[in-house]
């Protein structure tokens, strides 16, 4: 095995030293080429600044549902792409002067330039950086200043255009609200002063009272039914009393006194005596009659008889009235009694009528205060919200410019590098005496692989498999 390796050692030896130039020139070359190349190289300097980015719920917790997030993390990639934008690089290019307006093609190498060395990169969740790599240290600050303003600009930009375009917008809607609210306020005061002879008889007009209107309807129709029993009940007792007996026994009792007053003075065969016994005999005979025909009378010639006993009674102006004046008299009250309520049973049939004959003009009317309450209390809603929101995007807005200084702070500023990112000239001549030494050995190993030539007894014995004797010398002749 060592020997092996020592003969394999030997073979490699014999092949650097057959190939030492192609060792030894990149191991010579290349350590003086990379520190001459790196003194015409252009150095390029590095600077970068840091922003600290907080969020509104770190910055005032307490206010936190009021401010906008900025959502960094999330919004970083869209920033890397605005900031490397082809219009956003124009801009810095342009109001820095580093290049004229007019030459576009001077413009674009610039944009290139800045789109290479420019990087933005996220360090944590609220601190971002701007590093530029860039050829004129003292261009560095101002670029990346510039670049810095942009970039706050497009972070602010979201949160401050959605509060200002929510402030013009809800302005706007607020002032068409408004006037669409007034003219539904003015419809309905037009509509109550217009109909205020029904409104009140509309809003009291109701289920319970539809119900009392019923109820006073049938117990009026109850009291007049018995008020007609009571009546009706009455003429059939006056009709079976029969008045005209009354009358008659009225009579009789009268010619009795005055028969008794006579006979006081006088006797029986006195003409007076005889005269009044005839009469008391003629009116006794009749009310027998009158018994035995049970004559019934008429509503009709009740009345009649009413009316002839009422003359009578005030003819005499008696103090006393008889039996039958009084069933007159509770006839009369109970006649009295059924035009009263008949009078009541009209009215209340007039009224539910007339409600019948309006309710359909309520209904109308009903339907249009719904409409237009329902109208102006949406408009109102509407507006109330609307100002709500108005007022929270306006406090929003002072809340956001109030937290800007704080929210958005340049902790790391730029500044001017001294100190350029190209190597040293020791270090590129270290590099260059390592690359040489590996371009020597690959070159050489490359040119060994290429080889078909036979250089050892074992390749050609391997080859030809045949023993070699010996080995004879090379023989340099000269002439």
């Amino acid at each position: 095995m060592r020997q092996l390796i020592l003969a394999k050692l030997y073979a490699f030896c014999c092949a650097l030293w057959m190939y030492r130039y192609m060792v030894l020139v990149p191991m010579i070359t290349l350590p003086i080429l990379l520190p001459v190349g790196s003194l015409f190289k252009t150095k390029m300097y590095y600077s970068q600044t840091t922003i600290l980015v907080q969020e509104a719920a770190m910055l005032n917790p307490f206010l936190g549902d009021l401010s906008i997030s900025m959502n960094l993390q999330q919004r970083m990639k869209a920033l890397t792409i605005l900031l490397h934008s082809q219009s956003t690089l124009e801009q810095v290019v342009i109001d820095l002067e580093l290049a004229t307006k007019e030459d576009r093609g001077q413009v674009a190498v610039r944009v290139g330039e800045l789109k290479q060395h420019l990087n933005l990169s996220l360090l944590s969740d609220e601190l971002v950086s701007i590093g530029l790599t860039w050829k004129y240290p003292s261009e560095v600050p101002v670029i990346l200043n510039a670049v810095s303003n942009i970039f706050l600009d497009k972070l602010r930009a979201p949160g401050r255009a959605s509060i200002d375009n929510s402030e013009q917008f809800l302005q706007q809607q607020l002032t068409i609200t408004q006037q669409e609210l007034e003219q539904a306020e003015t419809e309905l005061a037009a509509f109550k002063m217009q109909n205020a002879n029904d409104l009140p008889h509309l809003r009291g007009m109701n289920e319970q009272a539809n119900i009392e209107l019923n109820r006073q309807l049938h117990e009026t129709e109850l009291n007049l039914m018995a008020a007609k029993s009571s009546r009706d009940n009455l003429y059939q007792r006056l009709a079976r009393t029969n008045p005209l007996i009354g009358m008659l026994e009225q009579e009789i009792v009268d010619s009795e006194s005055r028969l008794a007053l006579l006979r006081a003075s006088y006797t029986d065969k006195h003409s007076k005596i005889r005269s009044e016994l005839r009469k008391l005999s003629h009116l006794q005979q009749k009310r027998a009659q009158l018994l035995e025909l049970q004559q019934s009378l008429t509503p009709e010639q009740i009345n009649q008889l009413w009316q002839r006993i009422a003359n009578e009674t005030q003819a005499q102006a008696s103090t006393s009235q008889p039996l039958l004046l009084s069933q007159f008299e509770k006839l009369q009250d109970a006649d009295e009694q059924i035009a009263a309520l008949t009078n009541e049973l009209n009215l209340l049939q007039q009224k539910a009528t007339y409600l019948s004959e309006k309710r359909n003009v309520f209904t109308r009317l009903e339907k249009q205060l719904t409409a237009l309450e329902r109208n102006y209390k949406v408009k109102a809603n509407i507006y109330d919200q609307l100002l709500e929101r108005f007022e929270m995007a306006k406090v929003t807005g002072q809340l956001g410019r109030f937290e800007d200084p704080d929210k958005l702070k340049v902790i790391d500023k730029p500044s001017i590098p001294t100190q350029p990112l190209n190597w040293p000239w020791w270090l590129n001549m270290m590099i260059g005496f390592i690359l040489g030494i590996i371009l020597g050995l690959s070159t050489t190993a490359l040119l060994m692989l290429l080889d078909s030539r036979i250089y050892q007894r074992e390749q050609l014995q391997r080859i030809s498999d045949i023993p070699t004797l010996t080995e004879i010398p090379n023989f340099h002749i000269t002439r």
